[in-house]
């Protein structure tokens, strides 16, 4: 078996994609997927995430594949690997090379800590991912439920529940925008950005609060325009000015079939005004009013969020499966 490094840009990277896609879909079968142009502009990476990626092949043909993701201005003592290999070559020891060139090239950039994430399907308590994680020193560190929702989008439950959270947000003011923050706000949404990696909830991960500015935010919306996906952003003025929580989900210019309810943070000192509801519900409300024709959103909370789970049950969310993040020195 040869393991041989690839660029996201390379021809070989469809290949790549699809031994990543074989045992993604086998691990979790009913959830969602990147598509391949997508994580083929993830890939590349920014200043920011710098990204490696390697090919194993036996007798020319692809049997597995492995990324590495390397942080370059936090956490630099962290490494985020990968590795996938074909279900019908599982067992053959393909996942432990790759893992030990990730290993080799982790160290060669002065790592120390790796963090990866294993999901797996509602109904399944066991994967055969976590037993790989395990078996290499892995040490779980926090569970995550993931829920979605689909249609029909109940839009009158969501009105229903904002009314009854408006009374709590006297004198804050939510604004929308698309794909790109307005500079009057940027400043403030990057330092809620921010937050996210602190606020949280981290269980045993250890790792350091990332560090986000303006400029990392128009890094981050330039590479969600070369993915072709749109992002609707919700954000919560406060009385005073300042931005007190801000949301955001993210759908393919090109597909109705997936979104993503990504971040969603409520800065501390505005805590109890129930601003995290009414910022998804507007946030959503403006999705569906843009691309009626989405076929779901999904989302991910940690296990101990009871807050933040209780708003997505609310919203009409429903299980839909788990993850689990996993960590290990090396």
């Amino acid at each position: 078996m040869q393991i041989r490094p690839i660029h996201a840009s390379d021809a070989d990277f469809a290949t790549w994609y699809e031994v990543y896609l074989a045992a993604r879909v086998a691990d979790n079968p009913t959830g969602p997927q990147w598509l391949e142009p997508e994580l083929k502009v993830i890939y590349q990476g920014t200043e920011y995430r710098s990204v490696q990626l390697w090919l194993a092949e036996d007798d020319g043909r692809a049997v597995g594949a492995a990324v590495l993701v390397l942080p370059q201005r936090d956490n630099l003592t962290m490494a985020e690997p990968e590795v996938f290999v074909r279900p019908e070559d599982a067992r053959r020891g393909i996942g432990s090379a790759l893992l030990a060139t990730v290993d080799e090239a982790s160290k060669a950039a002065g790592r120390s800590s790796q963090l990866l994430y294993i999901e797996a399907p509602l109904g399944t308590d066991r994967t055969a991912g976590m037993a790989f994680a395990e078996r290499h020193g892995f040490t779980r560190r926090i569970g995550e439920i993931m829920r979605v929702q689909r249609p029909p989008f109940d839009l009158d439950a969501v009105a229903a529940a904002e009314e009854a959270a408006r009374p709590h947000a006297e004198g804050y003011r939510i604004v929308t925008w698309r794909d790109h923050a307005p500079d009057e706000f940027v400043d403030e949404y990057a330092r809620l950005e921010g937050r996210m990696s602190t606020d949280e909830p981290q269980g045993g991960i250890e790792s350091e609060p990332e560090v986000w500015d303006a400029a990392r935010i128009r890094t981050a919306e330039r590479r969600s325009d070369l993915m072709r996906r749109s992002t609707w952003v919700a954000a919560a003025i406060a009385p005073d000015g300042s931005m007190a929580g801000v949301t955001e989900i993210t759908v393919s210019r090109d597909s109705d079939a997936i979104g993503f309810q990504d971040a969603t943070i409520v800065d501390p000192g505005h805590r109890g005004h129930r601003l995290g509801l009414l910022l998804k519900a507007a946030n959503l409300r403006e999705l569906l009013a843009d691309r009626p024709g989405v076929q779901s959103v999904w989302t991910w909370n940690a296990d101990v969020n009871t807050h933040m789970i209780a708003i997505n049950e609310t919203l009409g969310y429903e299980i839909a499966g788990w993850s689990a993040a996993y960590q290990r020195t090396i």
